[in-house]
C-alpha cells in the first residue's frame, strides 16, 4: 500500500490528504489509525470526476468505515465511534451539497416530476 504526501498540494492526492488530514503515514482516519492508499485515492478521483467530490467520497468511506465500530468505555476512557461516524457522515452531506452528487449514481439524487403537469420540476422542490 504506497502512501505518498506533499504539502505543496499538487496533485488531486494531496489535497485529499490534506483536506482528510490523512498526511501522516500510519496515522490516517480510518479505523486502527490506517491511511487510504494513493491508489484508492486515485480510483476516487477517476470515479467522481474531481477531487472534491472524491473528498466527499472519502468521507462516506470514513463514515462506513466507522459505522462499524462500537461505542466502549473502559474506566474513565470513552471512545464513542459512532459519533466519530456520524461527523464523517455530515461532512460528506455538507461537501456533496457543495460540489454536486457522485458521478458514479451514490449520493442523493433528486429525480424530476413526470406527472403531466411538470416536467421541470425537482421531487424535492414539491
Amino acid at each position: 500500500m504506497a502512501f505518498t504526501y506533499s504539502d505543496t498540494l499538487a496533485t488531486d492526492r494531496d489535497k485529499v490528504r490534506f483536506y482528510l488530514q490523512d498526511v501522516t503515514e500510519d496515522s490516517g482516519p480510518l479505523p486502527d489509525d490506517a491511511n487510504f492508499s494513493d491508489n484508492e485515492i486515485a480510483g476516487l478521483v477517476t470515479a467522481e470526476g474531481s477531487w472534491q467530490k472524491a473528498l466527499a467520497a472519502a468521507c462516506e468511506a470514513l463514515a462506513s468505515a466507522w459505522a462499524g465500530y462500537a461505542d466502549w468505555q473502559a474506566g474513565p476512557r470513552r471512545e464513542n465511534a459512532s459519533q466519530i461516524s456520524a461527523r464523517w457522515a455530515q461532512k460528506a452531506k455538507e461537501l456533496r451539497d457543495q460540489y454536486g452528487a457522485s458521478a458514479s449514481g451514490t449520493g442523493t439524487r433528486h429525480p424530476t416530476r413526470a406527472d403531466g403537469y411538470s416536467d421541470d420540476v425537482a421531487s424535492d422542490e414539491v
